[in-house]
């Protein structure tokens, strides 16, 4: 009984500060107090970014804090982005080594909230697409050296999950075909978990990455003993 009272003044609280009227510095003032449960509240009322500072303020809520907080720091940024809004104050490697971390996060709200806005955010013509694809072949690297390491470890199921969502970016973030390119989905697709095949697979196909090496990949791929691998490799 105690827990459910307790869960409903929490109810009234959050529904007060919602309804509440924020200034834009109030907001700010807040994102940098411990005070988690208005935080969150207050990023999710941020309508604007009047510096970098600011930004990187944001940012820094990505990373490193309560679950509810990364959430809500994801889904804002990632609005920021997608509308093109304060594009500029996310291309720096700083912001962009910690949308990295978000893309490897233990919540997948996270993860596919920060990848949906890459394409917007990495174009072929800037240099910060290159930045992150140096971070992310790196992430690649170590998740992979992990994957070997963990066989046997409970941490095993993690480090795919980790695969997993660092292919998502790779899909959105496409890269040109070269030689890293062709080792980690060569990688990927040998993997034995199903879904890290599949997920291969979907890659190829929402790309349209060829080359000799990949094609030898798909065509392997089309072969494949699961169902669910075979069915998006039919696409290719």
């Amino acid at each position: 009984m105690h827990d459910e009272i307790q869960i409903l003044k929490e109810i009234e609280k959050a529904a007060d500060l919602c309804k509440k009227d924020y200034t834009h510095s109030k907001i700010i003032d807040v994102m940098k107090t411990e005070n988690d449960f208005e935080k969150q509240i207050c990023i999710l009322k941020l309508q604007k970014l009047d510096s970098q500072k600011e930004a990187d303020l944001l940012i820094f809520q990505l990373t490193g804090h309560h679950g509810l907080i990364r959430e809500a720091a994801a889904a804002k940024i990632s609005e920021f982005i997608l509308n093109n809004r304060f594009l500029e104050l996310f291309l720096n490697e700083k912001a962009l080594t910690s949308l990295l971390k978000a893309v490897n996060d233990i919540n997948p709200n996270i993860c596919r909230m920060i990848c949906s806005a890459l394409p917007n955010l990495l174009t072929d013509n800037n240099k910060e697409k290159q930045i992150f694809l140096k971070l992310l072949y790196q992430r690649f690297d170590e998740v992979f050296e992990e994957l070997e390491r963990l066989k046997r470890s409970n941490w095993y199921t993690k480090k795919l999950f980790n695969l997993y969502w660092c292919l998502e970016a790779l899909a959105m973030t496409k890269p040109p075909v070269d030689i890293q390119l062709e080792k980690i989905l060569e990688q990927s697709a040998k993997i034995k978990d199903y879904t890290i095949r599949e997920k291969t697979a979907i890659v190829l196909v929402k790309t349209g990455f060829s080359s000799e090496k990949l094609d030898e990949i798909k065509n392997n791929l089309k072969n494949d003993d699961n169902f669910y691998v075979k069915r998006y490799a039919k696409a290719f």
